[in-house]
């Protein structure tokens, strides 16, 4: 019989934490095992996370000193025993159904890592939703695209191994870890459901509200690390040069671009080697062509480069802004 963990690390989250785990407890499909760290929380949490592991023999309660939210989903790893493992975070709510259907697609189709849409909540509305096909989820880890929402992730135990989050950082530790993955192990299979099983709590005290200015050296230095694990050389230019073009969507001089070429045939290289299917190499090019389309001579390398070939308005066109 497949058996689910779940693992939740809690800091100072009391205002949030009752709903967080009723959310759990209330599954179509319960969990089999709720690891729970207490990272040193100095509000109410603790007290309360004692009064629901009282309560509930499938809570396993387990508290250490603050060391950030990614040694204490590190040491929940270590302590989950399910053949699937699904992340959650102590300021948002699991939607009933979520369990029952990340189980169901995990097995359908063989995947590794299963995400899903999301219901915002709290300071703002709406419902996000991530691409669906490992192509293209694989592509956007490489170009900072939308990938998978990490607190609403369900994964495979045996897949993760021993792969962890990396301790050092304070922002996109979830974007690392997957990345990780995927380039250490890239026959896994990703995967979101597009429907919004996963409601995410926004508000001015979350990491990812303080935190962003911290993103491009976390990003960068993501990259740097994990890509020569994919026999991927890279330097800090032509990263700053990568996160220029596929983050800020800012295009590169002609100096820039030469430099850059030698990273972004590798990773299309590495694309077209592990993508399934759906988003391309040639998607990638074309959407570099695109962002420095203003530049003759910069497209024409560009085109020349990569093999595309661009519609005879868009090439006359960047011409006559060259011209000028």
């Amino acid at each position: 019989m497949t058996t689910l963990s779940v693992l939740m690390p809690v800091y100072n989250a009391a205002p949030y934490l009752g709903q967080a785990i009723d959310s759990l407890l209330q599954q179509d499909r319960p969990a089999d095992q709720i690891v729970i760290i207490n990272d040193g929380s100095t509000d109410d949490s603790l007290q309360i996370l004692e009064r629901y592991a009282r309560a509930e023999q499938r809570i396993e309660l387990h508290s250490t000193a603050n060391g950030g939210v990614s040694k204490a989903r590190n040491l929940g790893l270590a302590h989950c025993k399910g053949d699937f493992i699904a992340l959650m975070d102590a300021d948002d709510r699991s939607l009933p159904a979520r369990f029952e259907q990340q189980l169901a697609a995990m097995e359908r189709l063989r995947l590794d890592v299963c995400g899903c849409a999301l219901r915002t909540f709290g300071r703002k509305e709406r419902t996000v939703v991530y691409p669906t096909e490992d192509s293209t989820l694989k592509a956007n880890y490489l170009f900072y695209g939308r990938t998978i929402p990490g607190p609403a992730a369900m994964l495979r135990g045996s897949t993760i191994a021993d792969i962890r989050f990396d301790e050092s950082l304070r922002f996109a530790e979830d974007f690392g870890f997957f990345l990780s993955m995927m380039l250490q192990t890239p026959d896994v299979r990703l995967h979101n459901i597009d429907q919004p099983l996963y409601a995410y709590r926004v508000h001015a005290a979350q990491a990812s509200q303080r935190l962003a200015a911290e993103n491009q050296g976390s990003l960068s230095q993501l990259l740097h690390t994990w890509l020569p694990a994919a026999g991927i050389t890279t330097s800090h230019e032509q990263l700053a040069s990568h996160y220029r073009l596929w983050h800020e969507r800012q295009p590169l001089s002609g100096n820039e671009l030469e430099g850059y070429l030698p990273l972004m045939n590798q990773l299309c290289d590495w694309l077209r080697q592990h993508a399934e299917r759906g988003t391309t190499p040639p998607a990638q090019w074309r959407q570099l062509a695109q962002l420095n389309a203003r530049d003759a001579h910069v497209l024409a390398r560009i085109t020349e480069h990569s093999g595309i070939k661009l519609p005879l308005w868009q090439r006359l066109a960047a011409r006559l802004r060259s011209s000028r």
